[in-house]
């Protein structure tokens, strides 16, 4: 049985959808539930941004999230709201790292305690990333791109998800356990097929974009043509590997719709027997929405034929004049100018290029210089610049 819960107590729905997604998968609760403004003794609930939500099946928790938005009405009849997981603050929120000689569970563990959020079961791969960078990225696309990063040595595909209030990462794909058969569990389906997202050949480069190789699928050449995507090898990482992971056949899809199952969810594997459509054998969950109404659980599932991961969020590439930037060190030499704060390692930097009465000194010396008088009274007048420093 079908139950939500708020602030300790079951509370009556009218109707209830529960959804997610393979990618950007934060899971989302709507629900509507009766209301009556002008009823003073119509036990209204005050239901408010940021409440807790709770779905259950019987006694197992199926979902846990903050309300996100709410809808109300005038009229007699009833109020919706919509509740998301926890991952969506790992959607929401962005940062700036750099970790080196670290594995994909180490740095989701590092990522997530940053946001204070609790982290559960972690996919090992036991794969070691000796650099990585990222700028102004997503948390939740971060730990996707590290974890795509092991896919070349593991050859699985991992997939971020809500444990509860804890985040864990699982294979995608595994079995759900689910089989639907037709005329039995299935009421409709149909199927597509697409090249909209082939790749079929890609070039590996280094980072001084000299060509080292390429890796192409000859059989999907030949009937669609060359799909080409690029890849600028790592260091510590097999390229080959990586190409080879990035190659996209024809995309297949289909969508059913049928009787309900909670084990049926997006990142899952499910077996169909359908001989009307074709679509017999194994497919992956890319989307799915489960409706709770009247006594009746009915779910509609977006289906795929194969197991595509995310791409995760981009990893920062630092220019050649900032691979050039010196090592900052006490005893390095440096250029400032008396009216300005900031000392440079090169007359060549950019914020200081031809300029006149350059000063010259060591980065020791200008550490003792203070700031004579003023509210900054004692502190250090200059700093180093970030242009041409590293």
């Amino acid at each position: 049985m079908i139950k939500i819960k708020w602030k300790n107590e079951w509370i009556e729905f009218e109707k209830a959808e529960w959804s997610g997604t393979s990618e950007q998968c934060s899971r989302q609760l709507s629900f509507s539930i009766p209301h009556n403004s002008y009823d003073k003794e119509f036990p209204n609930k005050q239901i408010k941004l940021g409440d807790l939500i709770y779905l259950y099946n019987d006694k197992n928790c199926l979902f846990v999230g903050t309300v996100t938005s709410r809808e109300r009405t005038a009229e007699i009849g009833t109020r919706e709201y919509v509740a998301q997981d926890f991952m969506h603050h790992l959607l929401r929120s962005s940062g700036t790292f750099k970790f080196k000689n670290m594995s994909p569970e180490t740095i989701t563990k590092k990522l997530c305690k940053n946001l204070d959020i609790t982290v559960g079961p972690l996919a090992k791969t036991r794969v070691n990333i000796p650099k990585i960078i990222f700028e102004e990225q997503s948390y939740y696309d971060m730990i996707v791109r590290v974890y795509r990063k092991a896919k070349a040595t593991t050859k699985k595909i991992y997939m971020p998800v809500m444990d509860g209030k804890k985040v864990s990462v699982i294979v995608k794909g595994t079995s759900s356990g689910v089989v639907l058969e037709q005329g039995k569990d299935i009421t409709e389906a149909s199927y597509s097929d697409t090249t909209d997202n082939i790749v079929d050949k890609v070039v590996i480069y280094n980072d001084k974009l000299k060509k080292l190789g390429e890796i192409k699928d000859d059989k999907n050449i030949s009937k669609y043509g060359i799909y080409q995507s690029a890849y600028t090898k790592e260091k510590g990482v097999n390229a080959k590997n990586v190409a080879k992971s990035m190659l996209i056949g024809a995309t297949k899809e289909a969508q059913v719709t049928a009787l309900g199952n909670i084990k049926a969810i997006s990142g899952k594997s499910i077996k169909i027997k359908d001989s009307a459509t074709g679509l017999t054998g194994t497919f992956y969950i890319s989307a799915d929405t489960h409706t709770f109404e009247d006594d009746t659980h009915i779910m509609n599932l977006e289906l795929a034929w194969e197991n595509v991961s995310e791409e995760g969020a981009d990893v920062y590439e630092p220019s050649k004049s900032e691979k050039a930037k010196k090592k900052l060190s006490n005893a390095s030499k440096c250029y400032y100018l008396e009216n300005s704060n900031v000392y440079h390692s090169s007359k060549s930097c950019t914020a200081c290029a031809g300029k006149k009465n350059l000063k010259t000194s060591t980065v020791v010396k200008m550490k003792k210089i203070k700031i004579a008088r003023g509210k900054n009274k004692g502190k250090r007048k200059y700093k180093a610049c970030s242009k041409c420093w590293r």
